[in-house]
């Protein structure tokens, strides 16, 4: 499928934090609303389906007032007042883990709080 750039209207009422990855971008609303779009192989543009967001989609699993939004390469970032970092790829990444890499993963989602996949890690690692 030959991806190509099309412009989208985005409205700058109410919009409190804006963040690029290499192909997504997500913004945060004042009304605390965040919307993901761009390329979403690993989940990064908050559609877990895994496909193209064409257009701006709602995240509806973050919790708690947003402080700071990070995009990457094929990862997005959400810190809110709570100080809990959720990593919107976290899914992709459980469908990673094996015994060798158990240790890294684990270590990284205990220190961004993605505390399921550090419990699977953990399990990996000890049986």
């Amino acid at each position: 499928m030959l991806l190509r750039n099309i412009p989208v209207l985005v409205i700058p009422s109410g919009v409190r934090l804006v963040t690029c990855g290499h192909s997504h971008t997500l913004i945060s609303m004042k009304d605390g609303r965040i919307y993901g779009w761009g390329y979403n192989s690993y989940g990064q543009a908050a559609n877990e389906k895994s496909t193209y967001a064409w257009y701006p989609s709602p995240v509806d699993w973050c919790v708690g007032e947003v402080r700071r939004l990070a995009a990457g390469g094929g990862h997005s970032a959400v810190l809110t007042d709570a100080s809990s970092l959720k990593e919107l790829c976290e899914f992709k990444l459980a469908e990673t883990v094996n015994r060798s890499n158990a240790r890294l993963i684990e270590d990284v989602a205990s220190r961004t709080g993605a505390d399921a996949l550090a419990r699977l890690c953990e399990k990996l690692r000890y049986g």
